[in-house]
C-alpha cells in the first residue's frame, strides 16, 4: 500500500538526515547527561528513531503539500489530485535518505581507520535492559494506542467518533478528507470556506495525504498519531534518563505525561466522603463510573488538561516532540556554559567568559558535537513547524530563549528564532492573508483565572499581589508536579553549588517555565483559554525532572560502603573503592526501603487524577452508547463526491459534524466556535450567512451574485435549520425550492439545489 511506503520513506530519510547532522549521537547523549557513566544504559536507537520519525513526517509531510499545491492547477481531472506529488516526494526523500546512509557509511567507515580515534562507549546490550527498553517501549505504543483508537474507530463500514472529541475533532475530519478525498487549493478552513485557514493544518494534511495513498480515513488519523505521541514520549524518557542517570525515568516520564497530576481527584474525593453514609468504597466506585469530567478549575469540565486533550489534538503530540527534539539540540551547549564556568576563578573572569567570551556567542574551534549539523536541523525543524503546531513552536522558542540566556554559542539560538520569525511570517501571509490574522501578540494578565478578572492590564504591583492566586492555580491543576518540581530546583541548586558540581539541570527548570509564565502575561489568539497549551508544554517538560527525582528515590544514587580496611595496599585497590556517598549495608538496607516507598507514594499522588480522567475517558466514550457516527457510504456522502466539483462550495446548516464533511467538500459557514478561536471574523460571515438564508431578503439576482463571488454552487435544504436559534428564523426553504433547481432528495427529506 502507498501509505505504508510513504511513512516508511519518510522514516528512513528522517533517519538518515538525523545521522547525517548529528555524526554521533553518544557524544550528543554525553552532552545532556548529568553524569556519564550513565549513556552506557541508553540505547542510540532511542533517540534516532524517535527524532527522525518526528523529523521525517515533518520535512516530507511539508515538501509533499508544496509540490502538491504548485501541481494542482495542471492536473487532469480524472487524476488522484495528490498522487503526482506523491510520487516526486517519495522519489526525492528515498534518494536522500540512501544518499544520507551512503554519506554516513563512509565518514564511519574513515573515522575507524584514523589513528587514536576514540570512540565512546556504545549501549551495554545487557538483557535486562533491552528488556526493560522493549517491555516499556511496548507499554508506551499500547497505552497511545488505546487512546487514539478507544474514540476514533471504525464499526463496520461506519467511524465512530467518541463523545468527549467529536466536536472539536469534527474539523479535523473535514480537514483530512479535504485533502483525502477532495481538493483544499488554496487551503481553506472546511468550516469558514472563502477566507484562506489561520488554523495549523499541516498535520491533517499528512492524515489526508495517507488517506488519498490508500489508507481509511481512521487509519490515515490513527497511524500517525500514534508514530508521534510514541515518539515524543521516547524521547522525553531519554532526557529524563540522562538528566537522572537513572534508567527507570524512561518509564516514569510516560507515565507521568499520560497520567497527569492535579488536585481534582482529592477534592472530589474530599466531598463525597463528606456525604452521610459515603464509604471508601463507595467513593471509589463513584470516582471510577463517572462518565463526566470533574469541573474543579474553570473549564475542567471540558477535560480541559486531561488525556482527551491528546485525543482531541492529534497535532499536539508532534509539536511537544519537536519542542523536546530542539531541547536536546541545544543542551549540550546550556551545559557547557556552567560547566566552564566553575572552572573559572574570579568574578572578573567569569563574567568575561558568560558575557563576552567567544564561545558565550559563536561555535567552539573543532568542537566534536560539530554543531553546525544541529542547527541546520534546528533550522529545517523551525522551517516547517509553523502551522504544524504555531504554539508548540512559540514554546520552543520561549524555551530556548531561557536556555540562551545561560548558553554558549547564542548565535545558533539566534539562528534559529530568526529561521522561526521568518517562517512564520511567510507562511502566515500565504495560508492567511498575514501574520497578524494568525498570532496577535498583546499584554493580557491573568490567564483565565477569576480571581484576576479585570486585571488583564495590570502593572507590576498588581502582578506581584496577584502571585499567591496564581501558585494557588498551579497547584491545583499541575499539584505534585509543580511542587515536586519546585523543591528539585531547590534542592538540586544547593547540593550542587555546595559540592561544587554542575547546577545546569535546575537553571533548565527555570528555561521549561518560560512558557508557564508566557501564559499568564500575553494572548496570542482570539481565545485566551489557547494558552492552555502553553502551561501544558511547561508541565510535560516538568514532568522529565520529576520523573528522574521518582526514579532516584525508587534506586537512590548511593553504594554499600566496603568492609573498613586498615591499610590499602596500592593505588588499584584505591580506585576500587566505591565512588560517591556510601553507607553501611545495616543503614542502606532499610533507607533504600524507606525512599522506594516514599517514591511509590509520590507516584500514587502523581498519577492518581490522571486515573480517574482515564475512567472517565472510558466511561465517556463507551462503544455502547458514547459516540456519534459518520457514514461514509451515506446518501449525501456518496452524491456530492460523484457528482460536485472539488472547489465547490456548499451553503449548509451550521453544522459541526456531518456525513456530508467525509466529502471532502467545504462549507460556507459551519460551527462558528471552531473558526472563531481561529482567528475568522465570525460575526460578519454570520450576518451574511443569515441574509443568504432569506434568499437575500428574497432577491435571487442579488443571492446569486454574492453566491458566484463566494464560490458557493449549492444550498442544502435540511430540518437541521429549525434546530438551531440562529437559523430557524432565517430560513425560508420555499424561496430555494421556487428559484433553484433541485438536483437531488434524499430519504431523510434532505435535498440538494444547485445555484
Amino acid at each position: 500500500m502507498l501509505a505504508v511506503l510513504y511513512l516508511i520513506i519518510a522514516i528512513f530519510f528522517g533517519t538518515q538526515l538525523i545521522r547525517f547532522l548529528i555524526p554521533d549521537i553518544r557524544r550528543l547523549y554525553v552532552g545532556v547527561a548529568a553524569d556519564t557513566e550513565i549513556i552506557e544504559k541508553v540505547p542510540t536507537l532511542l533517540f534516532l528513531l524517535s527524532s527522525g520519525t518526528l523529523v521525517g513526517l515533518l520535512l516530507t509531510t511539508w515538501v509533499t503539500y508544496f509540490l502538491a499545491y504548485a501541481m494542482h492547477p495542471y492536473i487532469p481531472a480524472d487524476t488522484a489530485n495528490l498522487l503526482p506529488a506523491n510520487i516526486v516526494s517519495m522519489c526525492v526523500f528515498a534518494y536522500l535518505g540512501c544518499f544520507f546512509w551512503q554519506r554516513c557509511f563512509l565518514r564511519n567507515y574513515r573515522d575507524a581507520q584514523k589513528n587514536g580515534y576514540k570512540k565512546l562507549p556504545g549501549f551495554n546490550r545487557h538483557p535486562g535492559s533491552v528488556s526493560f527498553y522493549l517491555i516499556t517501549a511496548v507499554l508506551i505504543l499500547f497505552a497511545v494506542g488505546f487512546v487514539y483508537f478507544y474514540t476514533c474507530y471504525m464499526s463496520g463500514d461506519n467511524i465512530r467518533l467518541g463523545f468527549s472529541i467529536f466536536s472539536d475533532f469534527s474539523p479535523h475530519v473535514a480537514i483530512t478528507s479535504g485533502f483525502g478525498i477532495g481538493s483544499n487549493f488554496p487551503t481553506q478552513y472546511p468550516h469558514f470556506s472563502g477566507d484562506n485557514i489561520q488554523y495549523h493544518f499541516m498535520f491533517y494534511f499528512l492524515s489526508g495525504n495517507l488517506e488519498a495513498l490508500g489508507f481509511p480515513l481512521v487509519y490515515a488519523i490513527n497511524i500517525p498519531s500514534i508514530l508521534c505521541m510514541g515518539s515524543t514520549l521516547a524521547l522525553l524518557g531519554t532526557l529524563a534518563v540522562l538528566l537522572s542517570s537513572r534508567r527507570s525515568a524512561f518509564f516514569f516520564a510516560p507515565a507521568l505525561v499520560l497520567f497527569r497530576s492535579a488536585w481534582n481527584v482529592f477534592h472530589q474525593a474530599g466531598d463525597l466522603l463528606a456525604a452521610p453514609g459515603a464509604t471508601l468504597g463507595s467513593v471509589v466506585k463513584t470516582i471510577t463510573q463517572q462518565s463526566s469530567w470533574y469541573g474543579y478549575t474553570f473549564r475542567d469540565e471540558w477535560g480541559l488538561w486531561a488525556v482527551n486533550v491528546y485525543a482531541n489534538q492529534r497535532h499536539l503530540a508532534m509539536g511537544v516532540g519537536l519542542v523536546v527534539l530542539l531541547i536536546f539540540l541545544f543542551l549540550p551547549h546550556f551545559r557547557r556554559m556552567f560547566l566552564h564556568m566553575g572552572r573559572t576563578k574570579g568574578a572578573g573572569e567569569k563574567a568575561k567568559r558568560f558575557f563576552i567570551s567567544r564561545e558565550a556567542w559563536i561555535a567552539r574551534k573543532a568542537d566534536p558535537l560539530r554543531p553546525w549539523g544541529s542547527i541546520i536541523l534546528g533550522s529545517l525543524i523551525a522551517l516547517a513547524m509553523p502551522f504544524f503546531h504555531g504554539s508548540c513552536l512559540i514554546s520552543a522558542l520561549l524555551v530556548l530563549l531561557g536556555m540562551a540566556i545561560f548558553s554558549e554559542f547564542r548565535l545558533g539560538y539566534a539562528v534559529i528564532a530568526a529561521v522561526s520569525v521568518l517562517s512564520a511570517t511567510l507562511q502566515a501571509r500565504f495560508f492567511a492573508g498575514g501574520a497578524s490574522n494568525v498570532a496577535s501578540f498583546k499584554y493580557y494578565f491573568g490567564f483565565v483565572l477569576p480571581e484576576l478578572a479585570g486585571k488583564e492590564n495590570a502593572g507590576i504591583g498588581s502582578v506581584f499581589k496577584s502571585l499567591p492566586e496564581i501558585i494557588k492555580y498551579l497547584s491545583k491543576i499541575g499539584f505534585l508536579t509543580v511542587i515536586l518540581a519546585a523543591l528539585v530546583f531547590i534542592g538540586l541548586l544547593v547540593y550542587e553549588l555546595l559540592f561544587h558540581k554542575n547546577p545546569y539541570r535546575p537553571f533548565l527548570l527555570i528555561a521549561f517555565s518560560f512558557p508557564l509564565i508566557f501564559a499568564f502575561f500575553f494572548q496570542v489568539s482570539l481565545e485566551v483559554l489557547a494558552n492552555h497549551k502553553f502551561i501544558q508544554v511547561s508541565f510535560i517538560l516538568y514532568d522529565v525532572i520529576v520523573a528522574g527525582l521518582l526514579a532516584n528515590l525508587l534506586a537512590l544514587p548511593i553504594r554499600v560502603a566496603a568492609e573498613t580496611r586498615e591499610k590499602r595496599s596500592s593505588d588499584a585497590e584505591e580506585e576500587k573503592k566505591p565512588k560517591g556517598i556510601c553507607l553501611k549495608k545495616s543503614v542502606f538496607i532499610p533507607v533504600q526501603i524507606a525512599t522506594a516507598i516514599v517514591s511509590m507514594v509520590l507516584l500514587f499522588g502523581l498519577v492518581a487524577t490522571g486515573i480517574s480522567e482515564w475512567c472517565i475517558y472510558y466511561n465517556l466514550n463507551s462503544h455502547k452508547t458514547g459516540y456519534v457516527e459518520l457514514h461514509p457510504d451515506a446518501q449525501i456522502t456518496e452524491w456530492v463526491d460523484k457528482n460536485t466539483g472539488e472547489d465547490d462550495i456548499f451553503l449548509t446548516p451550521m453544522w459541526s459534524v456531518n456525513d456530508f464533511f467525509l466529502s471532502g467538500r467545504r462549507i460556507y459557514y459551519g460551527w462558528p466556535y471552531f473558526a472563531w478561536s481561529a482567528g475568522h471574523d465570525t460575526t460578519t460571515r454570520q450576518i451574511n450567512y443569515q441574509w443568504l438564508l432569506t434568499g437575500s431578503n428574497g432577491n435571487i439576482n442579488e443571492f446569486r451574485r454574492y453566491c458566484n463571488e463566494m464560490n458557493i454552487r449549492y444550498v442544502i435544504l435540511s430540518d437541521d435549520y429549525y434546530g438551531n436559534a440562529e437559523t430557524r428564523d432565517y430560513y425560508f426553504p420555499e424561496f430555494f425550492e421556487e428559484n433553484l433547481t433541485e438536483m437531488v432528495r434524499f430519504d431523510d427529506g434532505t435535498a440538494i439545489y444547485k445555484v
